[in-house]
């Protein structure tokens, strides 16, 4: 009986390591789904390895969640937008740039074999649809909340911009870090934001409306922020009020509005770092409180007042413009202190620069 019953078992194993094998390949090809934020699906593989960024939000959150070995493409303006960036991670400069923020090289692109492509909300789909099409899943990043329509806006209409900014900012963090295979990487650099947020507002509870400083977000040729980008947010968060809340996006205005409205502390991004001494010399900035009363600020590098924020922005950008509005209110934060904290456990490296 046991030699008419051993072909029958061995059978029957084989046919079960068949139909193992079988089902192998289509579990493993099996993608995983991840929504983005203009609320698609995309598909991605199991692990995505190499990936093109061409959105430099979205790079600076890949190198804080210490993934910049999966980059093998980004966008052709990197450097002049994120500022630093090779300091942080040399091997930038090395890597090929298919792209821009609205534009791609398809050829370069596809030579380059990504698993994913992560591109900014209002990339025309002339764009990323090719890229779909053949074949590579597309991210497409907003860092605000905001209905489909107003979600694919360079210059959105958002009702309530802190709120927008805030779970954005958490969103698109989270879907890189599962993108990406970093869930808790990604999660550590949300709760270190709030911590620190929950910390400025602690400090400023004794500031009252009417008393908030004008503040002014300087940049070149007269261009600055207004409602519905995140530099109003910051100045907002950090007990300031953005004299230029009254016009839309970015845009530029005139010298005859700014001495209007007399900001009382001026900014001046660290990318635009020779603005500084262009306005402190102009006999027409002379004309504004901030000028005369010398408090025309050049923000360190980690601010990042762009009009979408960084998580930087958020963890360290609020408090050294609330420190800076109101200094004897932060008397007990070590501002360079939290500086290093978030450099050295998300990027891995020391600040370096100026605070």
């Amino acid at each position: 009986m046991f030699r008419h019953l051993q072909p029958r078992r061995l059978a029957l194993a084989a046919a079960l390591v068949l139909a193992i094998v079988m089902a192998l390949p289509a579990f493993a090809a099996s993608p995983r789904l991840v929504k983005d934020q203009l609320g698609r699906e995309v598909a991605l593989p199991e692990k995505v390895e190499r990936v093109v960024c061409l959105e430099h939000h979205a790079l600076d959150i890949i190198l804080q969640l210490q993934a910049g070995d999966r980059l093998v493409g980004l966008l052709q303006k990197w450097e002049s937008l994120l500022a630093g960036a090779d300091r942080i991670y040399p091997r930038l400069k090395e890597l090929s740039t298919p792209g821009d923020l609205q534009s791609v090289n398809m050829e370069e692109l596809l030579k380059l074999e990504p698993d994913a492509v992560i591109i900014t909300h209002y990339a025309p789909k002339e764009m990323w649809e090719p890229i779909e099409k053949a074949g590579v899943p597309v991210i497409l990043l907003s860092f605000y909340v905001a209905d489909l329509e107003e979600a694919s806006k360079l210059n959105p209409n958002l009702k309530d911009p802190d709120k927008a900014y805030t779970e954005g900012m958490k969103e698109a963090v989270l879907i890189l870090g599962e993108t990406l295979g970093e869930e808790e990487r990604a999660q550590a650099l949300v709760t270190f934001i709030e911590e620190k947020r929950t910390l400025v507002a602690q400090h400023l509870t004794d500031i009252p409306e009417d008393k908030r400083i004008r503040c002014y977000m300087a940049n070149p040729d007269l261009h600055t922020y207004g409602t519905g980008k995140y530099t109003g947010v910051i100045m907002d968060r950090a007990g300031g009020r953005n004299v230029a809340a009254e016009i839309n996006g970015y845009q530029q205005v005139n010298m005859e509005q700014i001495l209007l409205w007399d900001p009382e502390v001026i900014f001046v991004q660290a990318r635009y770092e020779k603005l500084l001494d262009e306005i402190k010399d102009s006999s027409s900035w002379q004309k504004t409180s901030a000028v005369r009363d010398g408090k025309v600020y050049l923000c360190p590098e980690y601010v990042k007042p762009w009009g979408h924020p960084c998580p930087e922005s958020f963890a360290l950008g609020e408090l050294w413009m609330a420190k800076r509005l109101y200094p004897e209110a932060f008397e007990d934060v070590d501002l360079a202190s939290v500086v290093e904290e978030f450099y050295h456990t998300f990027y891995g490296v020391p600040y370096g620069g100026n605070h």
